[in-house]
């Protein structure tokens, strides 16, 4: 089969059509790229990598939350849906924000997580209370009491990450 660069692409040309379609890509060309990412990441300031880690975290709980929604029985679903996803959430942000956000920090790895998990005991609390009001009180659609949810919690978690989770010493950098 032939082949062509489209798109910056190495593609193969279908035979029947003559239109460029992708060429397979290995592991080897997908962590490349992951890796590449991360470096880019991490020659961003703190707060653009904090953003930036939110953005992915954010896209994965949603997917997560939607999932635990649709197969959640238990009243008020909304609220326990959020409960759960959000601990679920922890794990995971706490990952991604070690390896992304603050990746010059002198802190072991066991340390951060049981911060983490003490601060989101702190941030569930307060976003399960406000999505309790905001469902079963007020009427807010489930969807949009995740929004505000959300929103309304990432203010406490970043200084909360700031200040407790990742405290200590950077090897790298000046503390941005």
């Amino acid at each position: 089969m032939a082949q062509q660069r489209f798109m910056g692409l190495v593609c193969k040309m279908n035979r029947e059509t003559g239109e460029p379609r992708p060429a397979s890509i290995s592991r080897f060309e997908v962590k490349a790229s992951l890796a590449k990412f991360v470096y880019w990441v991490h020659a961003q300031r703190e707060l653009v990598r904090v953003c930036i880690t939110a953005a992915i975290g954010t896209v994965l709980a949603w997917i997560t939350y939607e999932i635990i929604y649709f197969v959640n029985w238990t009243e008020p679903r909304a609220t326990t849906s959020w409960t759960l996803a959000f601990a679920i959430g922890v794990l995971r942000q706490h990952h991604l924000h070690r390896t992304l956000s603050f990746p010059e920090i002198d802190v072991s790895y066991g340390t951060s997580l049981r911060r983490d998990a003490l601060a989101g005991i702190l941030v569930a609390t307060a976003g399960t209370v406000l999505n309790y009001v905001l469902t079963e009180r007020v009427g807010l659609h489930h969807r949009q009491a995740w929004v505000a949810c959300l929103t309304g919690v990432a203010t406490l978690e970043y200084a909360l990450l700031k200040l407790f989770v990742f405290r200590g010493r950077r090897s790298k950098e000046t503390g941005q």
